[in-house]
């Protein structure tokens, strides 16, 4: 099975549409030392966890139970750690109109309490082209509904994922690289292959790309590194085809981001094996997207200087250990988010209600 290239096209089209008009706003996010987004990405690594909830309190996602020193989402309205002022500021493409359409679609599918702030990712991921935003948004509730071993329990705090996290690291790198574009690092902490599982990795790694949909909202773009160091043919054993279905059925049709490039380092001499199972689901853009190093990082430098990578590969940033740390203590604060957004989805419906409006 193949996966449809009718939003990925459309998401292509759009984005050289866009291009042409955007010239203003792509010299902005050119410059993410000066954007807000670098900023929050920035200090949110750099400051405590209670830092933390205190910022997404006051941009009114989280809120303290009295007396017990506990946090909970607001049970009226999904809130996000930004506003949909902050993306309209970035991005006049988020007028009323559209915002309005996108919040009939989703009523329509019983969703009332998905908030502005993320049908604006919704929108932007798609380059505020509507018909894109619509099969984007019905692949991303549809997938998340059917695939619980990816959307389900995402409860930090479970036994499965905190074994996970001492096998895998994930990053979302405190400083994005020349483009603006945020970046996502992905390693094995243990080489082991029986303490691999494919789904739980798939897992965290959604939650890594929510985290930072949380906080910044609209990004210029994404970059995925992904280093294969330790990776051996055993893992292979632990792949399965259905997740590896609808895993690419989600980065490439439902995942509210605008991927820019998948980089690997550190690619292993059997590349080609596993290549040869997950190109059935790839699209030709995704392969287009695909940049191998075979050969010392430093090849990395040429599209990811030193300044933006951790020290691990020769930059100037913390190790990864360090970081992965961090991030875990964010996933940690947005515990409650990711519960909130799971109860919001069991209410999805595939068939429209009527509007009685």
């Amino acid at each position: 099975m193949t996966v449809s290239k009718g939003l990925w096209q459309a998401r292509t089209a759009a984005a050289a549409g866009a291009a042409a008009t955007a010239t203003a706003t792509a010299a902005n996010e050119q410059t993410p030392r000066n954007s807000r987004a670098f900023s929050l990405a920035y200090l949110i690594v750099r400051t405590p966890p209670r830092s933390l909830f205190e910022r997404g309190k006051q941009a009114g996602g989280l809120n303290e139970v009295p007396g017990d020193g506990k946090e909970e989402i607001d049970r009226h309205l999904m809130k996000l750690g930004h506003t949909i002022e902050d993306s309209r500021k970035k991005y006049s493409e988020l007028t009323e109109e559209l915002l309005e359409k996108l919040e009939e679609w989703i009523q329509q599918r019983n969703l009332s309490d998905v908030p502005r702030e993320q049908l604006a990712i919704f929108a932007h991921s798609c380059y505020f082209q509507m018909d894109a935003t619509l099969r984007c948004m019905e692949t991303y509730y549809r997938i998340r509904t059917n695939a619980p071993e990816f959307f389900s329990n995402r409860d930090i705090k479970l036994e499965n994922l905190q074994c996970s996290l001492k096998v895998l690291e994930f990053v979302m790198l405190p400083v994005p690289d020349p483009n603006g574009y945020s970046i996502i690092v992905h390693r094995l902490a243990d080489t082991r292959a029986s303490k691999y599982f494919l789904n739980d990795a798939i897992k965290l790694m959604m939650m890594t790309v929510d985290e930072n949909l949380y906080i910044d909202g609209c990004c210029p773009g994404y970059v995925f590194l992904f280093d294969m160091a330790g990776v051996n043919i055993a893992h292979l054993t632990r792949i399965s085809i259905g997740s590896i279905r609808k895993f690419f059925e989600y980065v490439q049709e439902g995942m509210p981001i605008r991927l820019k490039v998948i980089h690997i380092i550190n690619v292993v001499g059997f590349m080609d094996k596993i290549l040869s199972i997950m190109k059935p689901f790839m699209n030709s853009e995704i392969l287009e997207m695909l940049h191998l190093h075979t050969g010392d990082v430093s090849e990395i430098y040429k599209y990811i200087p030193p300044k933006c990578l951790p020290e691990d590969y020769g930059g100037e940033l913390d190790c990864i250990e360090v970081l992965h740390g961090e991030h875990i203590r964010k996933l940690e604060q947005l515990r409650d988010y990711f519960l909130e957004e799971e109860t919001i989805r069991q209410n999805y419906s595939t068939s429209k209600k009527k509007n009685n409006k």
